[in-house]
C-alpha cells in the first residue's frame, strides 16, 4: 500500500528526493532490496542532506544479502561533518566484528570507532566484545603482532591487558553493584599472569 501510494507521488514529482527515499523504504520493507537500493544509491548521490539516510539504508540491504564489504561501502559514504557520522561508525564495527573475516577485519572493527565521539559506555562495550573475539582468534590460529586491534598488537598477552583495563573501565561507570562486580571479576579472570 506505502508503496503504490509512494510510487504516485513520485511519478507526479520525479525530481523530488524525498518521495524516491520514501518509496526506496518502503521497496525495502517490502522485499524488493534490489530496486530499494537503486533508489537509495541515487538520493545519496544526488543531495548531501540525503546521504546518511540513503547511506543507512543501502548498508541494511547489503548486511542483509551477506555482502560486508558492500555495507562497509555504503556506511563509509556518511561525512564525518554529519551529525549521523558517529551511528555509521559505530554500525561499520558492528558489520565487521560480526563478519567473521578474522583479525584484520577487528581491526578494521576497532578503527571504526577510534576516536569516535560514541556514549563512553557503548563505545567501551563494544570494545569489549572486539577484544575478546580477538583473543578468541589468536587462540585458534596463533599471534600476529603486525595486525593491531587498536593499540593492541594481537597477540594473546596485549589483547589480554587491553581487554583487562576496558572491563575495568566499564565496571568503573557501572551503577548497580553486582555488574561491577562481575565486570571486576571478569577483569581479574582475563589477567594475564606475570612474575612480578
Amino acid at each position: 500500500s506505502a508503496q503504490s501510494s509512494f510510487n504516485a507521488v513520485y511519478g507526479q514529482v520525479p525530481g523530488e528526493l524525498a518521495p524516491k527515499l520514501a518509496l526506496a523504504l518502503a521497496c525495502e520493507r517490502g522485499g524488493e532490496g534490489d530496486i530499494a537500493e537503486g533508489l537509495y544509491k541515487t538520493c545519496a548521490s544526488t543531495d548531501a542532506n540525503y546521504v546518511a539516510a540513503a547511506a543507512f539504508g543501502m548498508a541494511r540491504i547489503r548486511a542483509e544479502r551477506g555482502d560486508v564489504p558492500g555495507a562497509v561501502q555504503a556506511l563509509d559514504l556518511v561525512p564525518s561533518t554529519s551529525r549521523s557520522y558517529p551511528e555509521a561508525r559505530r554500525l561499520r564495527a558492528v558489520q565487521l566484528y560480526e563478519s567473521g573475516h578474522g583479525l584484520p577485519a577487528l581491526a578494521q572493527a576497532m578503527d571504526s570507532i577510534n576516536g569516535v565521539r560514541l556514549d563512553p559506555r557503548e563505545q567501551s562495550e563494544l570494545t569489549a566484545q572486539i577484544l575478546e573475539r580477538a583473543i578468541a582468534e589468536v587462540g585458534k590460529n596463533g599471534s600476529k603482532t603486525d595486525v593491531k586491534i587498536g593499540p593492541y598488537p594481537a597477540s594473546d598477552e596485549t589483547l589480554r591487558d587491553g581487554l583487562e583495563a576496558t572491563y575495568r573501565q566499564l565496571a568503573g561507570t557501572e551503577t548497580d553493584e553486582q555488574r561491577r562486580y562481575a565486570l571486576v571479576d571478569k577483569a581479574n579472570a582475563v589477567r594475564r599472569w606475570t612474575l612480578r
